[in-house]
């Protein structure tokens, strides 16, 4: 039997799990949260496009970080990613982190069947991160593949409602995360080498809540101000300035979460002089005022 065969039969044994399920779409939500979990399940999907207005830009789904799974079951897809566009065609899992630069659409006369996963968590970013750099946004999955049946599975499971707990949601991303690693990077995935570009995000992360600017991060990367903001958008997909600000309103999630100081000093601990502004900025990334988001359980 063929490779192109053995994935054409996967892809009737993939639409076979779904089909009682049907097409939709759900999203987990646990209010109550007891703990900080870094590999979350958030978003499940089982879909068939067929009209040219599926087209997602990937700098255009808000500054919150998380990773898009999203495996091809029939049809095709089209993916830009760094400049380069990919045909996503059967028994292919698009891998893709948020915010990047990227883009991904069906093209006129296409049709696109998939499932997907949105995840959320430390765990997860990083191995995302790891995978694409090794391997790049696409990842042939043959028929025997552990990802695809740990993925299928937390499709199915999502969609039918059977998960319960964000514990279980938890241990399926990071079930998922450790699979695909395994498949595409070896037993044991190395960290990635430390680049000239992480003394910069290592000098953000110590130094987010203070005034700095991006003429202070291409000073830690060593570069100048026009090759480091170049360099760092191709590799992050967004500005420093951005990644900064992103850096600033996670902090401010996690203190408006676990503490209880004022809305006001929690912006001024994260590195926002002005409360105005911390609140205005607090609703364009999450959404809700900072207010809200405290009284709502949204982590």
């Amino acid at each position: 039997m063929s490779l192109e065969d053995r994935y054409a039969k996967n892809s009737d044994f993939v639409r076979s799990r779904l089909k009682p399920i049907g097409y939709r779409q759900t999203g987990l939500f646990f209010a109550n949260r007891p703990l900080a979990l870094h590999a979350m399940l958030s978003s499940a999907g089982h879909e068939k496009r067929t009209t040219t207005d599926y087209d997602w830009e990937g700098l255009k789904r808000g500054s919150t970080e998380f990773v898009l799974f999203q495996y091809t079951i029939s049809g095709r897809g089209r993916l830009n990613y760094a400049g380069k566009q990919h045909i996503v065609e059967p028994g292919q899992a698009m891998l893709l982190y948020f915010p990047f630069d990227n883009r991904y659409w069906l093209a006129d006369g296409d049709h696109w069947e998939h499932y997907f996963l949105c995840l959320h968590g430390q765990e997860v970013m990083r191995a995302a991160r790891t995978i694409i750099a090794k391997k790049g946004p696409l990842i042939s999955l043959t028929p025997d593949s552990l990802a695809l049946e740990s993925s299928l599975d937390a499709c199915a499971q999502i969609l039918s409602e059977q998960v319960k707990t964000p514990f279980t949601a938890s241990a399926m991303a990071y079930s998922l995360c450790m699979h695909l690693l395994s498949e595409t990077c070896g037993e044991a995935a190395p960290a990635p080498r430390a680049t000239i570009l992480e003394k910069a995000k290592d000098y953000a992360r110590k130094h987010f809540a203070e005034d700095i600017g991006v003429d202070h991060l291409a000073q830690a990367a060593g570069l100048s101000r026009f090759h480091f903001s170049r360099q760092f958008a191709a590799s992050e997909g967004t500005s420093p300035a951005a990644y900064v600000a992103n850096l600033r309103i996670r902090a401010a999630a996690r203190l408006l979460r676990d503490t209880e100081v004022a809305v006001a000093a929690v912006g001024a601990r994260c590195g926002f002089s002005d409360p105005a502004y911390f609140c205005r900025a607090f609703r364009r990334a999450i959404g809700v005022s900072p207010g809200e988001f405290r009284n709502s359980g949204m982590y």
